[in-house]
């Protein structure tokens, strides 16, 4: 007998892939290429089932657990907790490969991401805030209880560990906010 709270679940089930099919749906739009889109399908799955009640969660947690230490850490290199909080269309290029985030990052919407680019804690638990539309070039170290804001440009091998205002580009180490010439306006 299918009961209110049984159909309940089942809404919730349903609701959860929808979201992950969008979410999804969002980030192969800017990620064309098959790994980068395996590894967005793996760490989209982690996130779908981190800290969700439920057997099939806790089953979907477990495969996310095995193929994230076989593909993605072991073969990619990368460090994309399900527990990270990321906006759809994030974009992977090089397939994150060397990427490393703190668990307690957050990413906004449109988010690039490069290879070796590190989000992570300075002197506390407290990880970066990145907004949306921020590009994060090669190498870059984002530190500390900061935040990114919107449509921000962090250089190749930065080490921002100060915030960055919307729309600015910090570059150096460690890095300082470029300001706009006429030209650039």
């Amino acid at each position: 007998m299918i009961t209110g709270e049984h159909k309940k679940h089942a809404g919730a089930r349903l609701g959860l892939v929808a979201e992950w099919r969008s979410t999804l749906k969002a980030d192969f739009a800017v990620n064309t290429r098959r790994v980068d889109r395996a590894v967005l399908t793996v760490w989209r799955l982690g996130q779908a089932a981190h800290d969700r009640p439920g057997r099939i969660a806790r089953v979907v947690r477990r495969a996310y657990q095995v193929v994230d230490v076989v593909y993605v850490r072991s073969i990619m290199g990368a460090e994309l907790p399900g527990s990270v909080r990321v906006g759809p269309g994030i974009r992977l290029p090089h397939s994150g490969r060397g990427v490393v985030l703190h668990p307690h990052s957050r990413l906004g919407a449109g988010v690039t991401l490069y290879h070796r680019a590190t989000l992570g804690v300075r002197g506390s638990e407290v990880a970066p805030t990145v907004g949306d539309g921020v590009y994060i070039g090669s190498g870059a170290a984002i530190l500390g209880p900061i935040h990114v804001a919107d449509g921000a440009k962090v250089g190749a091998n930065a080490v921002v560990i100060h915030d960055v205002p919307a729309g600015a580009t910090a570059v150096g180490v460690p890095a300082r906010i470029l300001e706009k010439t006429p030209a650039d306006a």
